[in-house]
This record gives C-alpha cells, structure tokens and sequence, in this order.
C-alpha cells in the first residue's frame, strides 16, 4: 500500500510539472491571435480577461485550472487545440 501511495504522488507531481511547461505555451499562442483576430471587441475582451486569468492562476501554481482558463480563451479566439 505505502509503494502505490508513493507512485500515485509521483505521479501527481510529475504531471503538475507538465501543466506547468505548456501554460506559458497557451499564453502565446493567445496573445498572437489577439493581435491578428477579427473577433468583436467584446468577444476579444473576453479573451484578453481569461488570458490574464489564466496567467494568474499559472504564477499562483494552479495549472489545471490555469490551463482550463487559457482553453476557454483559444476556444473564443477559434484556436485549434
């Protein structure tokens, strides 16, 4: 019991670390569309917020809703994910 405890943290901890490697990915890939969208200025607010949200929570340590925030964001700019 105390081997599976112990490969389950690992392998927690090694996929928070591979949330954390693609945030930074998501954010540019966000900040290229908003410069080059055609989107309305509301649905690009939008974007930008969740963006900015997502970053946040990123600096903060919380990938997977990080990563939830930034997909929400490619979602209305029309980002292949």
């Amino acid at each position: 019991m105390k081997k599976l405890m112990t490969a389950l943290a690992l392998t927690l901890f090694m996929t928070g670390s591979a949330f954390a490697n693609s945030c930074p990915t998501h954010v540019k890939k966000i900040d290229a569309a908003l410069a080059t969208t055609t989107v309305s200025a509301e649905v690009k607010a939008q974007a930008q917020a969740l963006r900015d949200e997502g970053e946040k929570l990123h600096s903060e340590g919380a990938h997977a809703e990080s990563l939830a925030k930034l997909a929400e964001a490619e979602k209305l700019l029309g980002i292949a994910q």
